[in-house]
């Protein structure tokens, strides 16, 4: 029952922060402000698909003290997270590209709003 609650809080929060995120993408004419919202709703995909893999009744998957073998219905499942965990980087990688030329763009043309751009 609290899974099922956690789940719920995860998602409805998720899908506000892109929404958020969506409205940042649509509504701004500032060319940083847009990367920054991308990177915002980026974030909250994240969140989601973490949230949605977590349970309160496994435990992670680390041999220690208290576990002595592996058992895979009492643990979770790794992979997820080291998927979103490699996505996290490239995300950061793209988006500091993005503000790199974003940077480069202001120096040559002394603008940085979409409405104005040649």
């Amino acid at each position: 029952m609290e899974n099922s609650i956690i789940n719920i809080i995860v998602t409805v929060g998720s899908f506000t922060i892109f929404t958020i995120a969506l409205v940042g993408v649509l509504t701004k004419k500032n060319l940083i402000k847009i990367f920054i919202s991308l990177s915002i709703a980026e974030s909250s995909l994240f969140l989601f698909f973490i949230g949605n893999h977590f349970s309160l009744e496994k435990q992670a998957p680390i041999v220690g003290d208290n576990l002595e073998s592996f058992n895979t219905l009492t643990m979770t499942d790794p992979i997820p997270q080291a998927m979103i965990l490699t996505t996290i980087v490239i995300a950061i990688a793209i988006l500091s590209l993005a503000l790199s030329f974003i940077s480069k763009y202001k120096q040559l043309s002394n603008n940085i709003d979409i409405d104005k751009m040649d």
